[in-house]
């Protein structure tokens, strides 16, 4: 068993001030579009992070993703750009995989939530937004 590498990250600022924990509630996927909707889960607003240019996205539960922990975590932020040591530097590495030399610059985001976490490799960098619709 191999040891998880740690994590170089650094928060995006956001619209959403830190006080609480958000839980995502919806993720929408459209070819090289991601949307990714959080709610504190206090309530409140939801707010909504969009990633163009998206190479790969998986979600998680977030006690699978020790080698992230505690450089992504609240209050610091909920949306990280992670520098080093995370899924992309894994691909970077991984026989057969094309992410390194087919699409440009590639930049790994990891948005955290209460329990799911959702990472993301893409092209372009984080849009906020509030979301008005109902989840």
């Amino acid at each position: 068993m191999t040891r998880p590498v740690k994590v170089d990250a650094v928060a995006v600022p956001s619209p959403y001030d830190g006080h609480g924990s958000l839980e995502i509630v919806r993720i929408d996927y459209v070819p090289r579009q991601l949307t990714i909707v959080a709610r504190d889960a206090n309530g409140g607003a939801p707010i909504g992070v969009s990633f163009a240019g998206v190479v790969a996205h998986r979600v998680m539960d977030e006690r699978d993703l020790a080698e992230y922990w505690p450089a992504c975590s609240l209050p610091s932020g909920w949306v990280f750009f992670i520098q080093s040591g995370g899924w992309l530097s894994h691909e970077m590495v991984r026989p057969g995989s094309c992410i390194g030399s087919f699409y440009g610059e590639v930049r790994e985001y990891l948005v955290a939530g209460l329990t799911d976490c959702v990472s993301v490799l893409c092209t372009g960098e984080p849009r906020f937004g509030l979301e008005c619709r109902s989840s």
